[in-house]
């Protein structure tokens, strides 16, 4: 495990944009979201087992062998992780995305897309690779950047819950990490999951939905973050190309 993943030591291939490991407060966010603690924390010793109350309030087995489960690939699944304020070990299996990212990522120039990210390493379905980090903002700055920029990295989570639907917006246009490289497929080899661990705001974890060949790029579908089909071509090349990139229209309105 060590040897998969640790320290985020990575940077951007431009230097102008700033390098952040993990998500920030940006414009109309309230800082402060980043100081409080979830309610649940677990007793459990050195390693959790099913009585784990992180497991329990997640509605079961996150991970098996430091794989997501299949259950939980999915944007509209609950994934919380053991925190600083539980009693297991840095080692306990509930621990995947807050070892920071694969150490085998890099990213390449591409013929049509601009800047990808590829593995240089196999990755197995269910891996962890890496996290979409940038400035959390608000939905009105948010609008603002679409309007203004025209294309970005904005990225839209909105999670259902039985009385309420939550919104995350994350952009790492300007502030981000090694994540922002990943390209849009409509035929992807990865999916975008929350990840809560320490705070309210969740991480956006990068799994590996098949099995991923060296040198082979890494891909997620941008639909999946609650967007609808735009109007910018796609150039996926996919069999199931569906023409057009995904696109947040109500960012626009």
């Amino acid at each position: 495990m060590a040897d998969m993943y640790g320290m985020d030591n990575y940077t951007h291939v431009d230097p102008a944009i700033y390098y952040s490991d993990t998500n920030i407060p940006g414009p109309g966010v309230e800082p402060g979201l980043w100081e409080v603690s979830l309610c649940v924390q677990c007793t459990c010793v050195d390693e959790c087992g099913t009585t784990c109350a992180c497991l329990e309030a997640s509605g079961g087995q996150n991970y098996i062998n430091r794989l997501v489960s299949d259950e939980k690939l999915s944007a509209s699944s609950l994934l919380l992780e053991c925190n600083d304020l539980c009693k297991c070990s840095i080692n306990c299996g509930n621990r995947v995305v807050q070892l920071g990212p694969r150490r085998s990522l890099s990213t390449f120039l591409t013929s049509l897309r601009g800047y990808g990210l590829k593995t240089t390493s196999h990755v197995q379905r269910g891996s962890f690779i890496c996290e979409y980090a940038g400035e959390v903002i608000s939905r009105e700055e948010a609008r603002r950047r679409a309007l203004h920029d025209g294309v970005n990295y904005i990225f839209v989570l909105k999670e259902h819950t039985s009385n309420s639907v939550s919104e995350t917006i994350i952009d790492p246009t300007c502030i981000g990490n090694i994540g922002r490289y990943v390209n849009h497929s409509c035929q992807p080899n990865a999916a975008v999951v929350p990840v809560y661990i320490d705070c309210p705001v969740p991480k956006l974890a990068i799994f590996a939905l098949s099995d991923i060949k060296p040198d082979e790029e890494i891909t997620y579908d941008y639909a999946s973050g609650s967007a609808e089909i735009g109007t910018s071509p796609c150039f996926c090349q996919t069999k199931s190309c569906r023409n057009f990139l995904p696109f947040n229209k109500d960012l626009l309105c």
